[in-house]
C-alpha cells in the first residue's frame, strides 16, 4: 500500500520532529554518555518490538480487502499463509541462523527502501535502506559484531557484520545523493528525515539509532497507511484486532526469549527482540510486495 508523508500530523511537527529527536540524543550521548549502556539497549530493544508489531497487525484485513476474501474461510487462508510464513523463518533462526540474519538483513533494507519511494529514482531509495541497516557496523563494528554474533550464536555473526560495514560506504552516498534530490525537488520532509536517520547511525549506539528510525518513522508511517487501508472497519473492531494480535505476537516473543538457550538475559532480550520482529516482518513485507505488484499492474 502506498505511504503517504504523515498528512495526520502538523507540517512544522512533520519536518522537525525526528531531526530534532535525533540531535537531542546525539549531544545526551555525546555530554552525558548513557547510551550504549546495558539498560539503554534494553529498553531500545523493547521499544523496538513495541512500535513495530503494530503496524502490521492489520494485514489480513488489507490483505482480505485487496483479494476480495472476507469472508471467514479466505481470511483463514491468509492467516495461514501468514503463520506459515512466520514459522519458516522462526525454522530458519533454529536451523541456519547466519542465514536468517542475512535474509532479514536483505528484506529490511528493501523494506525501509519504501519509506522514501515518493517520486525518487528506486535506486537511490534502495541506498537510504541500505544505508540505515549497514552505517551502524561501519561506526560502531564492535557493538554491531556483538549482536550479529549473538543472533547467529557463533562468531559468523562478527563476519557478516565486518561485511556489512565495509559495503556501507557507496550506500552512504547514494543517501546523501537522495538527501540532495530530494531538497531540490522542494521535499525538505524526506531530506532532513534522512539526514538524521544517517547521522543518529554514525553517531548513535546501533540499537538507539536504529530505534531512531524505526519507532520515530518507520512504524508511525505504516500504522498511519495501515489505519486508513481499513478505514471500513469501526474504531473498536481497529482495537480489538490490534490488542489480540499485538498480544499474541509479545506471546511469541517470550517463548523466543525462554528457549533460546544459554545466553545472558540482556543480550536475550536483544536476541529475542530481533528474531520476533524478523519473523512478523517476512509475511508483512510479502504482502507490501504483492500489493505494490497488484497496484502497479
Amino acid at each position: 500500500y502506498p505511504h503517504s508523508t504523515g498528512a495526520t500530523f502538523p507540517k512544522m511537527l512533520r519536518l522537525f520532529a525526528l531531526p530534532a529527536a535525533a540531535l537531542l540524543l546525539i549531544i545526551i550521548d555525546r555530554f552525558w554518555g548513557g547510551m550504549n549502556s546495558t539498560h539503554a539497549n534494553m529498553l531500545a530493544a523493547v521499544a523496538i518490538v513495541l512500535a513495530g508489531i503494530p503496524h502490521g497487525t492489520l494485514d489480513v484485513e488489507i490483505a482480505a480487502a485487496h483479494f476480495g476474501q472476507k469472508g471467514i474461510a479466505g481470511k483463514a487462508m491468509i492467516i495461514a499463509s501468514y503463520l506459515g510464513c512466520a514459522a519458516a523463518m522462526v525454522l530458519l533462526w533454529k536451523l541456519i541462523p547466519e542465514l536468517a540474519l542475512i535474509s532479514f538483513l536483505i528484506i529490511s533494507i528493501v523494506h525501509f527502501s519504501r519509506d522514501w519511494r515518493g517520486g525518487v529514482d528506486p535506486f537511490l531509495a534502495m541506498m537510504v535502506g541500505w544505508a540505515l541497516v549497514a552505517l551502524p557496523a561501519l561506526a560502531s563494528p564492535g557493538d554491531v559484531a556483538t549482536i550479529f554474533a549473538a543472533l547467529t550464536g557463533n562468531q559468523n555473526g562478527g563476519i557478516i557484520a565486518a561485511l556489512l560495514g565495509a559495503a556501507s560506504v557507496p550506500a552512504a552516498l547514494g543517501s546523501l545523493v537522495f538527501a540532495y534530490w530530494a531538497f531540490s525537488h522542494n521535499d525538505k520532509q524526506s531530506a532532513l528525515e534522512v539526514l538524521a536517520c544517517i547521522a543518529a547511525a554514525l553517531l548513535l549506539p546501533p540499537l538507539i539509532a536504529f530505534a531512531v528510525f524505526f519507532c520515530g518513522l518507520h512504524s508511525p508511517r505504516h500504522m498511519a497507511d495501515a489505519l486508513r487501508e481499513t478505514g471500513t472497519l469501526s474504531f473498536m473492531k481497529k482495537a480489538a484486532i490490534i490488542a489480540a494480535v499485538s498480544a499474541l505476537s509479545l506471546g511469541l516473543g517470550v517463548l523466543i526469549f525462554l528457549y533460546q538457550g544459554d545466553i545472558p538475559a540482556d543480550m536475550g532480550v536483544i536476541r529475542s527482540a530481533f528474531v520476533l520482529i524478523s519473523t512478523l516482518t517476512v509475511p508483512h513485507f510479502i504482502l507490501e510486495h504483492i500489493l505494490s505488484d497488484k497496484q502497479h499492474a
